[in-house]
């Protein structure tokens, strides 16, 4: 049989999905939070204002849902797609909807940033096939009655195509307790992290069918090392088309966020923190760069003049924007230092070998 491309790595790296700046499998437990269904402009800005102010790390809405009941609203359709986008756009979040047919997978994919495929559709080849194409982002539900290898070899329909994109969720299974709406899996994260290197979230809202579990199951889900967590919020729950009884409102999704030590300040501040990182790598390009163009002219490494001169405008910025000066010089002599080493080690070039 052909090797798996879900299983795991030889050398043992992990996929990281990123998905419009959140990264599942490396930022510390993203949200995905949304009402099940969009049922109106008001209702979704609403629960966007709600899920976003809290902390929640990616939008979540339903427009092309697959209830298990013919009779239960299924979502706005094409026309809630529209709103989910500007939902987004408005509180400064990525969105996630699902796609039930394969017809709609590029025109969901042109106005979100990630698509889900519902437990129902676990095992629509097809649809894999044709959501796989798009190359966006997909958050994988497990079917209710699918073993752990069945989902995986769902995933590899996707990896086919090319898309390794995907984020496995687990929802919860069938069995013959009836406490619960499903059996919430837990081992399945810590068995699809070991056999596989796709990040794996977990939905208690699906799982547990009753908002009153839904924040010891996401407790559950973080204490057995899974990547995030995708939760239903709705601003009026007893009022909503669909999925009344697991949705949370905004007290219960606040007191979830805070159980999760999730804030929303804190996650701005990881973004700042990450964004500075990212910054030294760039900065460190740049520097190189230069060291090329020093080392071709016989230019030495370290010109104390442009290093005074940086320093000068370095202290007037730090004044200029309310912090002390003498601390953000140190950092950058610090950072000067780096450069120059890292200047001298490329000039070196690798190491002679005999």
């Amino acid at each position: 049989m052909t090797d798996r491309k879900a299983h795991r790595r030889p050398e043992g790296s992990n996929t990281v999905v990123e998905v419009g700046g959140v990264r599942f499998g490396h930022d510390p437990f993203p949200v995905i939070a949304g009402p099940a269904s969009i049922e109106s402009e008001g209702q979704l800005m609403d629960a966007a204002q709600i899920v976003a102010e809290r902390g929640a790390s990616i939008l979540r809405g339903g427009t092309f849902r697959s209830p298990s009941s013919p009779y239960t609203f299924s979502g706005m359709g094409r026309s809630g797609l529209a709103l989910l986008e500007e939902a987004g756009a408005s509180v400064g979040l990525p969105t996630i909807t699902e796609v039930a047919e394969g017809g709609d997978a590029d025109l969901a994919a042109g106005h979100t940033d990630m698509l889900e495929i519902g437990p129902a559709n676990m095992q629509n080849f097809e649809l894999l096939r044709d959501v796989g194409r798009t190359g966006m982002p997909v958050l994988l539900n497990r079917g209710p009655s699918a073993t752990i290898d069945e989902w995986l070899w769902s995933a590899e329909y996707l990896l086919a195509e090319g898309n390794d994109r995907i984020v496995m969720c687990e929802r919860g299974i069938r069995t013959f307790e009836q406490s619960t709406q499903n059996t919430l899996d837990i081992s399945a994260v810590p068995v699809v992290k070991d056999q596989s290197h796709l990040p794996v979230i977990v939905d208690p809202s699906h799982a547990a069918g009753n908002r009153s579990l839904v924040t010891p199951l996401a407790l559950a889900a973080q204490g057995v090392g899974a990547d995030g967590l995708a939760v239903e919020v709705h601003p009026s729950p007893d009022e909503a088309l669909s999925d009344q009884l697991q949705q949370l409102d905004a007290h219960g999704f606040a007191a979830l966020m805070d159980a999760l030590g999730i804030s929303r300040m804190r996650q701005a501040v990881d973004i700042v923190d990450r964004e500075i990182v990212r910054l030294f790598a760039r900065r460190r390009e740049l520097s190189l760069a230069i060291g090329r163009v020093k080392a071709a002219r016989g230019m030495p490494v370290q010109i104390p003049e442009r290093e005074d001169e940086l320093l000068a405008i370095i202290r007037e910025e730090a004044v200029l924007q309310k912090l002390d000066p003498e601390y953000v010089e140190r950092i950058f002599k610090e950072i000067l230092a780096e450069s120059r080493a890292a200047q001298w080690r490329d000039r070196e070039g690798p190491p002679q070998l005999g």
